[in-house]
């Protein structure tokens, strides 16, 4: 299966993307439960500003872009 993400193969979970970009959506699920404590911030509101923090690595703004784009 092609990941919907980048294109590359390799199987996540059954998602649908590879699995680089299913570990960057866990990071992004497990460390939504800290930010909306400390923050308040709703699910699109955390991953706009996940997708505007410069120090965010490629494969998380992706799987964050890919998350925004289809309402996940």
């Amino acid at each position: 299966m092609r990941c919907k993400i980048c294109g590359g193969g390799g199987g996540g979970e059954g998602e649908g993307v590879c699995d680089r970009h299913a570990e960057a959506e866990r990071r992004l699920r497990e460390h939504f439960k800290v930010w909306t404590e400390r923050t308040g911030l709703g699910w699109a509101e955390y991953l706009e500003a996940i997708l505007k923090n410069e120090r965010t690595g490629i494969l998380v703004k992706e799987a964050a872009s890919y998350l925004l784009q289809n309402g996940r």
